[in-house]
């Protein structure tokens, strides 16, 4: 019972901050109670306060800002040096630095090829390139030096799939759901400014960029280092405290289909496993080769069927009757897919804010109003089409969706 009342009090703690946030407090002021609250409070009671507060119908954005104060609890900077001016001194400080190394990181990322190493060697290269993109904007750099360094910066997607592929909804299945409802939205936010700036770059004919342009540069810049200190101070630690050796196993396994950033010698991790392979089929000789599947245009091989799918120019990904992932093509480039997510509901695969769509498409396919919904977007900065076409049996049966994703760049 007294857990359960502390639960209560923290959280009707952490609504009074976001109240006077709402009423137009002085960011400095809460965060310095905050601290002086929580200051001794483990990360994962504050991230099951906020699990809580969203259980209890409180908005997301609202909880956005706890995570904003979460992090600035360990990482002592106020939220206008952090976001606003971005400088490298703050984060240079001597203050900083020693709130930073007082705040334990997970014991995981110092193992050779672990997952979480893998990760926080992408988040150092990462830091580089945005110390030398702050460089470039206090240097008064031309534009095209800026533009060159963005489009590096667009590797972060790569890092940011991994993380939102393989760790968060796990984490979220462990019952910590407050970094993958957060985190998810906010990565999407930094990939879409990434891409909006090197658009606006493109388009501008002049040498040196207008300081407006530069500002925005730097808040990116601000808000990507304080992912990466979100990342490996918060999230690292709580995927360390929950995920079982298998579930890092199966985490390692996914990690090539997903790609690297910035990084090219890829250590190997000693307790990784080889991918299962869950064949249950056997041909008449005990062959999985030679096993025969029987179908209405023909009969097949094992390996023939197998053969074909990996050959398809197309990306395919089948969802079951329950919202259930069972199926995506070997090879999934454009739209990366994580074993560990087969088996599990296709709602987990993706960010908050898209899954009311997700839900959409899937009922308008399973009750009957569409049998098929296409778009084209761009992916990995190739023109794609994407469909989801209903899947029923011969007596008209809904038995799933099937998505259908194809590189239309060079034919459309």
């Amino acid at each position: 019972m007294q857990t359960n009342q502390n639960e209560i009090n923290r959280t009707e703690m952490l609504m009074n901050y976001i109240e006077r946030l709402n009423n137009g407090e002085a960011w400095e002021s809460v965060q310095n109670d905050f601290r002086e609250t929580f200051g001794s409070v483990d990360a994962k009671e504050i991230v099951d306060a906020e699990k809580t507060m969203m259980q209890n119908g409180v908005p997301l954005s609202q909880v956005q800002k706890l995570c904003d104060l979460h992090s600035a609890l360990f990482h002592g900077n106020t939220r206008q040096e952090c976001i606003a001016q971005a400088e490298a001194s703050v984060a240079a400080s001597i203050k900083t630095k020693r709130k930073m190394q007082d705040m334990p990181s997970a014991k995981s990322a110092e193992i050779q090829g672990h997952p979480l190493q893998i990760l926080t060697m992408e988040n150092e290269e990462f830091t580089k390139r945005l110390n030398q993109m702050r460089k470039l904007l206090t240097q008064n750099a031309e534009t095209k030096q800026i533009l060159n360094s963005l489009n590096d910066l667009k590797a972060a997607a790569v890092h940011y799939d991994k993380k939102d592929e393989l760790i968060l909804p796990p984490l979220k299945r462990h019952g910590v759901a407050g970094p993958a409802d957060v985190m998810w939205n906010v990565d999407g936010e930094l990939r879409q400014s990434v891409n909006a700036l090197i658009r606006q770059l493109k388009q501008t004919d002049e040498p040196e960029l207008p300081q407006n342009v530069k500002d925005d540069i730097r808040r990116l810049c601000a808000r990507m280092q304080e992912m990466i200190f979100k990342e490996e101070k918060i999230l690292y630690p709580l995927a360390e405290k929950y995920f079982t050796e298998e579930e890092w196993q199966m985490i390692d396994q996914d990690l090539p289909r997903f790609g690297y950033a910035w990084i090219k010698e890829i250590p190997q991790w000693q307790d990784a496993k080889p991918e299962k392979k869950q064949i249950s089929i056997e041909g008449a000789d005990g062959s999985v080769e030679q096993a025969e599947i029987q179908l209405p245009g023909g009969t097949l091989s094992l390996a023939e069927l197998e053969g074909i799918l990996r050959t398809l120019p197309v990306e395919l990904t089948f969802i079951d009757a329950n919202d259930t992932n069972r199926y995506f093509s070997e090879d999934s480039s454009l739209f990366p897919r994580a074993v560990s997510a087969l088996g599990h509901q296709v709602y987990e695969c993706h960010p908050p804010k898209v899954i009311p769509i997700v839900q959409n498409v899937i009922q308008k396919l399973k009750s009957g109003e569409e049998n098929a919904i296409s778009f084209v977007t761009t992916k990995k900065g190739r023109k794609t089409l994407v469909r989801y076409l209903a899947v029923r049996s011969k007596q008209k049966e809904y038995l799933g969706v099937l998505e259908v994703v194809e590189d239309i760049t060079d034919i459309a």
